[in-house]
């Protein structure tokens, strides 16, 4: 099998109406390693080297309709076959048939009877000599095309320095009109070079003219019509035969352009090209004589690493443009944040605080005013409560949260990518704890993240290795007794660990970004579950999954479930789609657009854990749901009276009023059941109906023909 790194074989092309001759000759080259098109006539291969290259032709003489004589002339007047080594076949020898070969623009001829031991060495020779006449060509047009857009003049200053020649290409240079060319002189264009550079010019020029000192140099002119540009002048003595100076001659080009893409490039390389932030690389050489500094000054100074929460499920609400510009929003307050604190310090030398762009969502920040632990912490909660105030996008408020990591230096590190590294681990551990919130760094985080990447990987084989299963929640009529439905609950069957709490790995899986594989396992799955119900017969009751933030702002979410279920052969009311408060505060104009469609699509939606969030009523008139659940704090001491039970009414007397289902969660004990069912809430879920269950288990639950008695539905 060819590999990538294999030279192409040389592609030629056999012109010649005798087929004999022309099998022969292509035998013979393709065996000596030439791909090889035959051709039996000129008109045929003028056609087929017009959209074909060639590296040669091996061109018959002789032939009907076109000779090869004309072939020859024709392609030679074509783009593509101007520069192709033609080698002319023919059994004519005398001078007059080899001079017309020449004259028809052929590079050799081959006289027949054609040597075939000789044929591929002919070859071979051409394609070399053809290569190097196009090498040459090449680099003659390179040449050309670079002094064409060099920008370049000569100049020459006489040995008595009272005379000066500008030649036609510097008089373009400097914008100089003619009547500066025709009266040139040395003052005259000495004054175009800025103040700061014209003396020692001057200098180098007398010194090139005096004592044969070749100069070269980069300044700023003022060209004759105003303009400011970087030039660079080289310069050598002019000398004649008999080694007399006769004055300097020398070149100016301008490079205005060349300079400033230096600079741009330098910028691009070392900055964010979104948020114009120094890059990582850039913020480490930023910040290394800042640390030396504090170090010689016995002073410390704190790295915060502004990690900023469910970004990914920002851009899934808002698009990446939106998203590119809530970062620049960001990026600005982290500027005027670290000036805020420049301004405030108490010497020069804690004026050095830098911001940076470090990762797609991520920034640091080096604060040489910031020194101890007492002042890092009041310093990042300033910082969180700044990246959360609210910002408006193109009509849309959102409200951002971040995770910080903090660490100090000299404690944690003696370098910007050792000090970036911890806080970096310490905004991870910031994160695990709920987000929103800072952590300095310790040494346990190093071993935490060690276990937290392990976990990951664990977690991302569960997925793909059929490690995961459902579990289900029965939802009861608690007044009837019956099942009117359950929830999909996923658990983790580890080969090792045995069974892990969900507590475990699903903050993990909405960390690493694996919560979006897990909610597309999980609805797969359970839609499998629904059709196996049906095709067994059995009483088939709406199951509740729950939706994950990336999934439900995903712009794919519609053609996922109308896929599933065309594929599954279900309707959409087996299935109840459950969503969060703070999913749906994230961006309520989203999610008010987004709940409609699930709804017009057929499915019912699940407000979870309500009473929780922070949904006004106002907000909650406007998502278009179907069913509340009261969260499990509500309802453990309900049964009490006091706040839980107030609110536990509450919410049953709002699902009552806006026409929602209210389903209460977490119920285990009678005295709860008794008391949401005397208030109207019949509908229950919670270990006194069944715990979480397999889906067999599930079945054969949905299997009892009457599920009436003493309300208790399983153990």
């Amino acid at each position: 099998m060819k590999t990538f790194d294999e030279p192409r074989a040389p592609r030629l092309i056999i012109i010649d109406d005798d087929e004999v001759l022309r099998t022969m000759a292509a035998t013979t080259l393709r065996d000596a390693g030439f791909d090889v098109v035959e051709v039996e006539d000129g008109i045929e291969g003028l056609a087929l080297m017009e959209h074909s290259p060639f590296d040669l032709c091996l061109l018959d003489v002789m032939m009907p309709a076109l000779d090869g004589y004309e072939v020859c002339r024709r392609l030679r007047q074509t783009g593509h076959g101007a520069n192709v080594p033609v080698l002319m076949l023919t059994g004519l020898n005398d001078s007059a048939s080899v001079d017309l070969a020449y004259a028809a623009g052929a590079t050799d001829f081959i006289s027949k009877p054609i040597n075939w031991t000789l044929l591929s060495h002919r070859v071979r020779y051409a394609l070399r000599a053809g290569g190097a006449v196009n090498a040459e060509r090449r680099s003659r047009e390179r040449l050309e095309r670079a002094q064409c857009i060099a920008n370049m003049g000569s100049w020459g200053l006489s040995a008595d320095g009272n005379r000066f020649v500008c030649s036609p290409e510097l008089a373009q240079v400097l914008a100089a009109p003619d009547h500066a060319v025709r009266t040139a002189r040395p003052q005259d264009f000495l004054a175009l070079i800025n103040d700061s550079d014209r003396e020692a010019v001057s200098c180098m020029r007398d010194a090139a003219r005096l004592q044969g000192k070749p100069y070269q140099r980069t300044f700023e002119i003022r060209r004759f019509d105003g303009v400011t540009r970087t030039v660079y002048e080289q310069a050598v003595a002019a000398i004649d035969s008999n080694g007399h100076r006769l004055g300097v001659e020398g070149i100016t080009q301008d490079i205005t352009d060349r300079v400033e893409a230096e600079k741009r490039a330098f910028h691009l390389a070392h900055h964010d090209a979104l948020t114009g932030l120094p890059n990582r690389q850039f913020f480490n050489e930023l910040a290394s004589p800042a640390l030396e500094r504090l170090t010689r000054l016995r002073a410390g100074c704190a790295m915060l690493y502004i990690d900023i929460d469910r970004f990914k499920s920002i851009n899934d609400a808002v698009g990446y443009a939106q998203g590119d510009a809530v970062l620049c929003l960001i990026s600005a307050r982290l500027k005027a944040f670290a000036h805020g604190l420049d301004s405030l310090a108490e010497s020069r030398a804690m004026c050095e605080s830098v911001v940076s762009r470090v990762g797609p969502n991520a920034f640091a920040l080096f604060l040489t005013g910031v020194g101890d632990q007492e002042q890092s912490s009041r310093t990042a909660e300033q910082l969180l409560a700044e990246v959360a105030a609210p910002m408006t996008i193109e009509d849309r408020e959102l409200v951002l949260s971040a995770s910080i990591g903090v660490a100090l230096f000299p404690r944690d590190g003696s370098d910007a990518e050792a000090l970036i590294h911890c806080a970096e681990q310490a905004s991870h551990t910031a994160k695990t704890a709920g987000r929103g919130r800072y952590r300095f760094f310790d040494e346990t985080i190093n071993k935490d993240a060690g276990d937290h990447l392990t976990r990951e990987n664990e977690l991302r084989r569960a997925i793909t290795e059929n490690q995961l299963c459902l579990y289900y929640q029965p939802k009861v009529d608690a007044d009837r007794g019956t099942v009117i439905g359950a929830e999909a609950l996923v658990r983790w069957q580890h080969p090792q660990k045995g069974m892990v709490p969900p507590g475990e790995f699903i903050p993990l899986a909405e960390e690493s970004g694996l919560i979006l594989p897990l909610t597309d396992w999980l609805l797969e799955r359970a839609c499998s579950d629904l059709r196996h119900r049906l095709d067994m017969g059995l009483r088939t009751v709406p199951v509740s999954v729950n939706l994950s933030s990336p999934s439900f702002a995903t712009a794919g979410l519609r053609s996922q479930l109308e896929e599933l279920m065309a594929r599954h052969a279900l309707s959409p009311a087996y299935l109840v789609l459950e969503v969060t408060e703070s999913l749906l505060m994230s961006d309520v104009e989203l999610a008010v657009d987004r709940l409609r469609e699930l709804r017009d699509m057929g499915f019912k939606v699940s407000l979870d854990d309500f009473g929780t969030g922070y949904s006004s009523l106002g907000y909650l008139k406007r998502f278009p749901i179907d069913e509340l659940k009261i969260d499990r704090s509500f309802v453990t001491d309900a049964w009490r009276g006091g706040r839980d039970g107030a609110i536990a009414m509450s919410v049953i007397a709002l699902g009552r009023a806006f026409n929602l289902r209210v389903v209460a969660e977490g119920v285990e004990t009678p005295a709860q059941a008794e008391f949401l069912l005397a208030h109207g809430c019949a509908y229950q879920q919670g270990f006194l109906f069944g715990k979480p269950m397999p889906n067999v288990d599930f079945n054969a639950l949905l299997a009892i023909p009457d599920q009436r008695g003493n309300g208790a539905v399983a153990d």
